[in-house]
């Protein structure tokens, strides 16, 4: 218990001295997989340096353990029969007194926290903690998994070799209760609380890092209260405050709820949100169409018919295909290497123009330099696989998906043609790379026309965003789901209408 005392203080000291001094930034980690790594190397560097901090403690423990043989203490007083005792007693207290004091006052931490100050800014933020609580509960809610499984870390009935402690179900507990999700906050306090008992004989550290015993009862009364249970939340708080009377949030919670039940306050309410077809193709692939097939595509270009690819059409109106097989282990390596060096959190395009961070795209990206030789590949590969010019195009744009990583509906068209006499030409089509295999969820949905695709490394989906008069097909609405286990990579290029007026035609009716 000594030495968890004292790491404690550590602890304090670092977050004291951290926030007069230094400023924290926004690094995004919970919207990249890849910058989780980042974080590992930070963990490993702190872990080390408490355990060396617990080392010199213990050695301190042993000098002070050995002086106590030495002199032979003894919780009884006697007193000294002999001249020699008599001598060693005035030695002690005259000498090793002054040493002690002076041993006692040396503090180990010093360096230890000037250590950890130092990569103060680099420490996650409270967006950071939000954002991975916001991708946690998409996983729970999209793919309808219980709380007691996530909880004991298993996704879709495999288990992953690691679970969430009780302090980690109460921070997910206290989010999802300030942002009105009753049911699970209820459901998440209870998985937390079977966990706190569980590990009780580590009460007095929970307490220490801020979760004691009593979050769970009163957060459990205010939830209580909040859904209308207000008879079963009072005696929650009663048998709180028998257990501790003078815990002042105690009495003050129970003087809130003595007031609801007195005025009546109606309890809130919240809707569920059905999910539908989103949760279906989300959580197995979606083929509506069985009568479609899959070739060797030889025709796109004249290339293909020496090397034809394997295609797999998912529909013709709008068109869409899926590609397998198309990108080397090699190049995808290479184009992860030169995206790690520029990814930054993506941004969309607001009603004003401007781009901004949405929360509805928990994701990194890198625009990619068309001059690097495997980009030059990879655009004749989309060349021939479209048989578009994309001379004017956008440059490719790889991804790298975070905690629960997802983009929520969206349109790849910009809503404007050629006709519209713009200098920025629409969006024909969208040609999107998988760059790695996502062990669960990560698919790619068309919710208004039932189709999804799930992650294979290598493969290409493409697909056609504007109709045959050149105005855009609200049909191509679209959504990268959930993440779930796995770091889904994708590249994306976006094919833009001029330059294809003889390649794709539009035409006045069909």
């Amino acid at each position: 218990m000594a030495n968890v005392n004292s790491l404690l203080i550590l602890f304090c000291l670092i977050v004291l001295v951290s926030l007069g001094e230094t400023k924290l930034v926004e690094n995004n980690y919970a919207v990249s997989i890849h910058d989780m790594g980042d974080l590992i190397s930070y963990e490993y560097y702190l872990l080390n340096i408490l355990q060396n901090f617990t080392n010199d403690l213990q050695e301190r423990v042993d000098t002070i353990e050995y002086y106590l043989e030495m002199v032979g203490y003894d919780e009884e007083e006697e007193l000294p029969t002999d001249p020699i005792e008599s001598f060693r007693i005035i030695r002690r207290l005259y000498s090793d007194y002054s040493n002690w004091v002076w041993y006692l006052e040396q503090q180990p931490w010093e360096t230890y926290v000037e250590h950890i100050i130092a990569i103060a800014p680099e420490m996650p933020t409270e967006k950071d903690i939000g954002e991975a609580i916001r991708g946690l509960k998409l996983i729970q809610l999209v793919y309808s998994l219980p709380t007691r499984h996530m909880a004991e870390g298993v996704f879709q009935n495999i288990h992953h070799n690691t679970s969430l402690n009780a302090m980690e179900c109460y921070t997910l507990a206290k989010d999802m209760a300030k942002n009105n999700e009753l049911k699970f906050a209820v459901e998440w306090l209870n998985v937390g609380v079977e966990k706190y008992m569980e590990d009780r004989v580590n009460e007095d550290l929970y307490t220490q890092l801020g979760v004691p015993l009593v979050s769970f009862y009163e957060l459990f009364a205010e939830l209580e209260n909040a859904l209308g249970s207000r008879n079963l939340a009072m005696s929650e708080l009663q048998a709180a405050l028998k257990e501790w009377p003078e815990k002042v949030s105690l009495s003050r919670a129970q003087s809130r709820l003595q007031m609801d039940i007195r005025i009546g306050k109606e309890p809130n309410k919240k809707k569920e949100i059905p999910i539908g077809v989103y949760h279906q193709c989300c959580t197995f692939e979606c083929r509506p169409n069985t009568k479609l097939y899959c070739l060797y595509n030889t025709t796109a270009s004249y290339f293909l018919r020496y090397a034809p690819l394997k295609m797999e059409v998912l529909s013709l109106d709008p068109y869409m295909v899926l590609y397998h097989d198309v990108v080397s282990e090699r190049d995808i390596i290479s184009i992860q290497n030169l995206s790690k060096r520029g990814l930054s959190r993506a941004k969309t395009y607001g009603a004003d123009g401007a781009l901004r961070e949405d929360p509805d795209r928990t994701t990194k990206g890198s625009w990619l330099k068309d001059e690097d030789e495997v980009i030059q590949r990879m655009t004749q590969l989309t060349q021939d696989m479209t048989n578009f010019d994309l001379e004017k195009s956008e440059s490719f744009q790889v991804m790298n998906y975070g905690i629960g990583g997802y983009y929520g509906i969206h349109y790849d068209f910009l809503g404007y043609s050629m006709k519209d006499n713009v200098s920025s030409p629409d969006r024909i089509a969208t040609a999107v790379f998988y760059l790695s295999n996502v062990p669960h969820g990560g698919a790619t949905i068309f919710p208004s026309l039932k189709v999804s695709i799930f992650p294979k490394k290598g493969s290409a989906l493409i697909w056609y965003n504007l109709d045959h008069k050149g105005d855009g097909d609200r049909r191509t609405g679209h959504s990268a789901c959930p993440t779930i286990v796995g770091s889904r990579w994708v590249m994306t290029k976006w094919i833009r209408e001029d330059k294809q007026v003889f390649r794709r035609p539009c035409l006045k009716s069909i």
